[in-house]
Parts: structure tokens; C-alpha cells; sequence
């Protein structure tokens, strides 16, 4: 679990959910200030910082919808917002990479 704000995410945090008009998933927040907002990732980039030995990572999105503390336009521009979604983005990452690492095989022989 990732803590953010007070708020700790998990996988009850968010629900993917279909748009019709798209091949993409968008994401309805389901606990929190942000409670409601249906948002899309777009192009997420990844830099390696190899002299700090960190991770970045810049990404883009869309508010598909508000809810009823803020308006599609004050989500666009609320740095909480933006850090919610990054350390969002960084759950999913992490849950994503560690099921791969549990669920990956590898099928290589060795001559001997």
C-alpha cells in the first residue's frame, strides 16, 4: 500500500471502467477528496536517474468527469490531484511488477 495525504491506496481505491467511445480504460476514484473523478492515463514516460538511483516519472491525463468538490477544470490544475495521480500511477506500477514477478517463468535448457 502506498500512503498518500492520510489516504493509503489500495485496490479498493479505484475502479477501471470502460468508455465507449475509447480503447482505453479510465479510472473512477472510489474513496478520498478526489471521490467520483473519472480520469484516463495518457503517454507515461519512465527516466532513470542512474547518478541519484531513482525512478521518474512524468505522465499525461485526462478528467473525463468531477465530482461535486471540483470542477473538471480545477482537477487540470490542483497539484494534490496531479500528486495523487503520480503516487497512484506508482501503485499500479509496483502491484503491476510484482504479479509479473510472481506469475513469470522462464523456459530456457541448459546443455550440459
Amino acid at each position: 500500500m502506498v500512503e498518500i495525504m492520510k489516504q493509503k491506496i489500495s485496490k479498493d481505491t479505484i475502479t477501471f471502467v470502460e468508455k465507449e467511445d475509447s480503447e482505453l480504460y479510465s479510472i473512477k476514484i472510489n474513496k478520498g477528496r478526489f471521490k467520483g473523478v473519472i480520469f484516463t492515463y495518457g503517454k507515461v514516460n519512465l527516466n532513470e536517474d542512474k547518478e541519484k538511483d531513482q525512478l521518474g516519472v512524468n505522465f499525461k491525463f485526462i478528467v473525463n468527469k468531477g465530482n461535486t468538490r471540483y470542477s473538471m477544470e480545477e482537477l487540470n490544475e490542483n497539484i494534490k490531484f496531479k500528486k495523487f495521480l503520480a503516487d497512484l500511477l506508482k501503485y499500479l506500477l509496483e502491484e503491476e511488477f510484482a504479479y509479473n514477478d510472481k506469475h513469470t517463468t522462464t523456459d530456457i535448457k541448459e546443455d550440459m
